[in-house]
C-alpha cells in the first residue's frame, strides 16, 4: 500500500474523493466535516479522530459504518505519551515513522523552512503554505549578522 498525506476540506474533499478511495482518514477537527470523510472512505476503512478543534459534536451516520464496514477510533497523543514515554513502544513508533519517510511511503506536508529572522514574511505567507521555523537556519542567520529579532528563554 502507498501512503498519501493530503489535507483537504469542503469541495476540495469531494473532488479528491471522486478519484481516490482512501482507507485511513485522520480527523482533527470533528463536526460536520466528519461525515464527508466517512463518505469518502472505502470498504473496511478506519477513521481516527485525534482532536476536536471545531468544538462541535461529531455526528456520525450509521450507514457508512454498517454497509462499508468502517471503524471509528480515537487517539489522544498526550495520554499515549504519558503512558509510553521512553518505552520500547515509543522508540519503535518513531523508528517506523522515520522508515516511512526514508522510503518515501510518507511525505511531509508542503512547507517553507525559515529562520526566525524571517518571521514577518512567514506570518504573511502562513495562510498560503505551512511555515516551519528551523533552528539551524536561525543560528546561521544570527552568525551572519542579522540581529533584528531576539529570542530569550
Amino acid at each position: 500500500k502507498q501512503w498519501y498525506q493530503r489535507r483537504v476540506r469542503g469541495s476540495e474533499l469531494e473532488q479528491f474523493c471522486r478519484s481516490n478511495t482512501p482507507h485511513l482518514a485522520l480527523n482533527m477537527v470533528g463536526g460536520r466535516e466528519t461525515v464527508s470523510l466517512l463518505k469518502c472512505l472505502g470498504e473496511g476503512s478506519n477513521l481516527v479522530t485525534y482532536g476536536a478543534m471545531s468544538n462541535s459534536p461529531m455526528v456520525v451516520p450509521f450507514g457508512p459504518m454498517v454497509f462499508k464496514d468502517i471503524t471509528l477510533n480515537n487517539y489522544w497523543m498526550t495520554r499515549w505519551t504519558r503512558r509510553f514515554a521512553g518505552s520500547v513502544a515509543e522508540a519503535s513508533m518513531f523508528e517506523q515513522i522515520a522508515e516511512w519517510f526514508r522510503t518515501g511511503k510518507l511525505t511531509p506536508t508542503p512547507h517553507e523552512e525559515r529562520s526566525f529572522f524571517d518571521h514577518e514574511e512567514a506570518f504573511k505567507s502562513a495562510f498560503k503554505r505551512k511555515q516551519l521555523f528551523v533552528v539551524e537556519r536561525t543560528l546561521k542567520d544570527s552568525r551572519a549578522g542579522s540581529s533584528d529579532f531576539l529570542v530569550t528563554l
